[in-house]
């Protein structure tokens, strides 16, 4: 039984709940698709190369696109996480990570080692798909992680290239998008304007904000924009809607969200302890 099944622009991720000695309806594939299989509850089992393992904490599995499988419980309920990733979107990822033409990705089957991480990941994603607001640039930032994240953990023929790749100390394009940034927050700021304007894909440009500033392009131009906003909130009397707007927040609830977040206390009780 499908608890929740989430389509997003290069991922679907799903939790199935089976009941004690049931499995999947039938054999299937996945298309063009990666998917992940990690337990959540339970002993799952998944039948996959012509072998059926258990999976457990510290075993999980990738099936490959178009390669037949199926999952099912033994005489105990079980709930497996199931992420797929597009092969096409798995390329891209690691050619721009090498900095080299597109790859072929490959990657063994059973994975041995705590998936902790790509749980939280994949959960990361539901939650933001289902309480966001609609705005594209976070869930495509997750699913980059989230891949990212794959190719950290699970061995195959990109480990060596990963794992040895250093980056350096500058980086000129990275540079130019701070810079336009900090020129004018008032300004168009989704990952598509500024990807498109830097000559780079959306991806590329959440990496080299990961890799170099350690957080995503959405969280580092809310950082900005909500020490911006403090400083009016202290510098000035504006009202506090119009320094919503003026910093680039998109509506007031959003900034005072964010501000609450960040701060713990709303922007007029801030203002108040000034």
């Amino acid at each position: 039984m499908k608890l929740i099944e989430l389509k997003l622009t290069n991922s679907k991720v799903m939790m199935i709940q089976f009941s004690p000695n049931t499995a999947d309806p039938e054999e299937h594939a996945h298309g063009t698709d990666f998917q992940l299989s990690i337990p959540l509850a339970g002993s799952p089992y998944i039948r996959y190369q012509q072998e059926t393992r258990r999976l457990e904490e510290n075993l999980w599995c990738i099936t490959a696109p178009g390669e037949k499988h199926y999952h099912f419980a033994n005489d105990r309920p079980a709930k497996v996480l199931l992420i797929n990733l597009e092969h096409s979107f798995l390329q891209q990822v690691l050619a721009e990570h090498l900095e080299q033409k597109a790859m072929q990705v490959e990657f063994m089957p059973w994975m041995g080692g705590p998936a902790e991480a790509l749980r939280k990941g994949a959960l990361s994603l539901m939650q933001l798909a289902l309480e966001g607001d609609g705005d594209q640039a976070p869930l495509l930032e997750l699913e980059y992680e989230l891949a990212s994240l794959l190719f950290a953990l699970g061995k195959g023929s990109h480990t060596e290239g990963w794992q040895q790749r250093t980056p350096r100390l500058e980086h000129p394009t990275l540079q130019r998008v701070l810079r336009r940034i900090h020129d004018d927050l008032s300004l168009d700021l989704r990952l598509d304007v500024l990807s498109k304007e830097a000559g780079i894909s959306k991806y590329y440009l959440i990496r080299l904000f990961k890799e170099y500033l350690g957080q995503t392009p959405s969280a580092y131009i809310a950082e900005v924009r909500l020490s911006k906003a403090k400083q009016k909130l202290i510098e000035t009397k504006a009202d506090i809607t119009q320094i919503a707007y003026d910093v680039g927040f998109g509506s007031l609830d959003t900034f005072e969200r964010l501000f609450k977040q960040k701060h713990h206390m709303s922007p007029s009780e801030f203002r108040r302890m000034q």
